[in-house]
């Protein structure tokens, strides 16, 4: 299966931590994967990485919501704040995958899954994330 297919699953698993705050995630991933995966999924791709958006959550969000403009992460739709997470956690929490890969990634998923005005508000907002990354590197040096 590619991580593209992978990816889906893990924004449906993301998407639900919205609405299920007093499930643990372990039984959300559970009850997702036998309902709506097959065999051929990376089934431990997809439980690092959606477990990984849960225990980082609130630095995902605090993220998020610093490169928010005259808006609350409240104020999201709960399908972006979803892609959103993902792609933050991905970007900052995960070698594997390239942070432009995942802006590229979380555009498509808001292709698919959001508002015709979603997809260019995610690449704005991820782009501020990640030149606010590069930001904070070079201040280092």
């Amino acid at each position: 299966m590619s991580r593209r297919i992978d990816r889906r699953h893990i924004f449906c698993l993301t998407f639900q931590l919205g609405f299920l705050n007093d499930v643990e995630a372990d039984t959300i991933f559970e009850s997702y994967m036998e309902n709506h995966v097959g065999e051929k999924a990376d089934c431990e791709f997809i439980r690092k990485q959606f477990l990984g958006v849960h225990q980082n959550l609130d630095e995902i969000d605090g993220t998020i919501s610093k490169t928010l403009k005259a808006w609350t992460i409240d104020r999201l739709n709960k399908t972006d704040i979803a892609i959103l997470r993902l792609a933050v956690y991905e970007m900052n929490f995960s070698d594997e995958i390239p942070a432009s890969v995942a802006i590229n990634e979380a555009v498509e998923l808001a292709k698919s899954y959001c508002e015709e005005t979603s997809s260019g508000s995610i690449n704005a907002i991820l782009g501020a994330i990640l030149r606010g990354a590069s930001d904070s590197e070079e201040a280092k040096t």
